[in-house]
């Protein structure tokens, strides 16, 4: 009798297990607008301790950003999570980021980044990112690199992609306004990510700083 009771014990419990994951997969497969307000409601909360840390951002900071990750951390599973803080060539805290990659057969994720005064929030999906400055929709970044509005398809920016270049231009309203280094070709985390070649005003500073988060990142989102 112990044995049977023993044997649908663990019937049940196999099956509680099964009923889990298959619940925790519906859940992260295609979700819509309402699962992604929740997620980022929970990454904000998760990253507070690490946004407490930024220094305050200025444009000194944009022109000292570099590839260097401090405070990582990764799970893998069902549901893939990743978060970290990017950080100055002097090594001060600027910009902290999480992700949550959804279950798909193709890309499909939310990445959330910080400044101590600005956020950032990427959809990756169907090799396309959109992407929101706090209230603000930016555009969609297509698969040739190029941003353009959700409105008429008007290119906004582009990152002129050559993985043998060391650096990769970028142009904004047609303009080129810097050059970001490849993350390809620079495996020195303390490597400078951006320079700039020219004056911007406050909405080309602002594509130039949402494109260049995700070229810092996105070697950590995709491994």
């Amino acid at each position: 009798m112990a044995g049977i009771a023993l044997s649908l014990f663990l019937i049940l419990a196999l099956g509680m297990i099964g009923i889990t994951v298959l619940m925790k997969t519906l859940q992260n497969y295609k979700p819509g607008r309402a699962r992604i307000q929740a997620d980022l409601k929970k990454i904000r909360a998760e990253l507070a301790p690490l946004v407490a840390d930024l220094v305050p951002w200025s444009a000194e900071e944009m022109e000292q950003l570099s590839f260097n990750q401090i405070k990582k951390s990764i799970k893998n599973g069902l549901v893939k999570t990743s978060k970290g803080v990017l950080t100055t060539v002097y090594h001060e805290p600027v910009i902290a980021w999480a992700y949550k990659k959804y279950v798909s057969r193709k890309e499909n994720g939310l990445l959330y980044a910080r400044t101590s005064n600005q956020e950032f929030i990427y959809r990756i999906k169907n090799g396309e990112v959109e992407m929101v400055v706090g209230e603000h929709f930016v555009g969609i970044l297509n698969q040739t690199g190029t941003l353009v509005s959700q409105k008429g398809n008007k290119q906004l920016a582009q990152i002129v992609r050559n993985q043998d270049n060391l650096t990769l231009p970028l142009k904004v309203n047609n303009k080129l306004v810097g050059t970001m280094s490849n993350p390809d070709r620079n495996q020195k985390g303390n490597t400078r990510a951006f320079q700039y070649l020219t004056k911007m005003d406050k909405e080309e500073e602002e594509i130039a700083l949402t494109l260049s988060i995700l070229e810092m990142v996105k070697r950590e989102i995709e491994g």
